[in-house]
């Protein structure tokens, strides 16, 4: 707890600006167990991001943990996370669910350049797709991805607060607090992230996230195949990405180009088979058998390898 009171005093001093909110993941525990907890979730943000003040950029709730890229001071980050905390655990326990332990908290990373809340927003909306590879990130239910170049939103169903009863508003929401009247609540409902999502402007529909991107192509490009960033966000946010399926093929494939100037994994010598062989490994997480395999290599050559790498570093 000592760690925790030391990562909130520091998290408490930032100034206001872009940062990355990410919440501890559970491993294998969930912290969104069924689809009420999802719409729950939906509607702690928005209750969240108005009680505090706080911009909201992009979002993405995963199933044992969530990514929030937001514009706020430190302050303001550590209430809305008092904030998720308190609704979790009241959703958690109402459905019969144990209470999220007492050391779960977050990590707060400032976003220093433009370059910085680009890669930021890719990776969370990147994440939903590393968990729901069988739809696009733009069909994912629990984040804001469906407003980044795509107007899905034009067919929804909904009605604003000003045209529903404060009874039945406080019921859908779980909460006392008066947002604002044009705020929309969807069928499923939660309040659309359009209500409150930080905006360039209005009248074309074009939020923050959307416009860090030159067009819809450079964002497709950055969400899918942009390796380097999601494996350095990873870090930055105390996670790990590693490929899977054909990410590895096109990783493999773009590493040899550009990394070593060659067509196949056949035309490198053994020393650039090896330093990439450690490469795959280290940096972006693949195991001793698939960088094996990936390579044309023995298995016990690969562990050797790696062994050997490990002992120097």
């Amino acid at each position: 707890m000592r760690k925790i009171e030391k990562l909130r005093k520091e998290y408490q001093s930032y100034d206001k600006w872009y940062y990355h909110l990410t919440l501890d993941s559970l491993g294998e525990r969930n912290l969104l167990n069924n689809r009420s907890q999802c719409v729950n979730a939906m509607n702690t943000l928005a209750i969240g991001q108005y009680l505090y003040n706080i911009g909201v950029v992009q979002f993405d709730w995963m199933r044992n943990h969530g990514h929030f890229i937001l514009y706020a001071t430190g302050f303001q980050c550590c209430q809305l996370f008092d904030f998720i905390r308190f609704r979790a655990n009241a959703w958690l326990t109402k459905d019969g669910f144990p209470p999220l332990p007492k050391e779960w908290f977050m990590k707060l990373g400032r976003l220093g350049s433009l370059r910085e809340l680009v890669n930021a927003v890719t990776y969370s909306a990147r994440n939903s797709y590393d968990a729901r590879s069988d739809i696009l990130p733009g069909g994912y239910l629990w984040s804001s991805n469906y407003l980044i170049f795509c107007e899905i939103n034009e067919l929804f169903e909904y009605k604003t607060i000003s045209g529903m009863g404060p009874s039945r508003v406080r019921q859908l929401l779980g909460s006392r607090v008066k947002l604002p009247s044009d705020y929309r609540i969807c069928k499923l409902g939660y309040v659309l992230p359009e209500s409150y999502l930080m905006m360039v402007s209005e009248e074309k529909g074009l939020t923050k996230a959307q416009s860090l991107y030159k067009d819809s192509k450079d964002y497709t490009y950055k969400l899918f195949r942009d390796y380097n960033t999601y494996a350095k966000v990873a870090a930055d946010a105390g996670e790990k990405w590693i490929p899977s399926g054909s990410d590895v093929d096109s990783l493999i494939y773009g590493l040899l180009n550009y990394g070593y100037s060659v067509n196949s994994v056949n035309d490198l010598s053994m020393d650039k088979k090896c330093d990439l062989a450690t490469r795959l490994a280290y940096y972006y997480g693949l195991s001793p058998q698939e960088v094996a395999l990936r390579l044309n290599m023995s298995r016990s050559t690969v562990s050797q390898l790696l062994y050997s790498y490990a002992k120097k570093h």
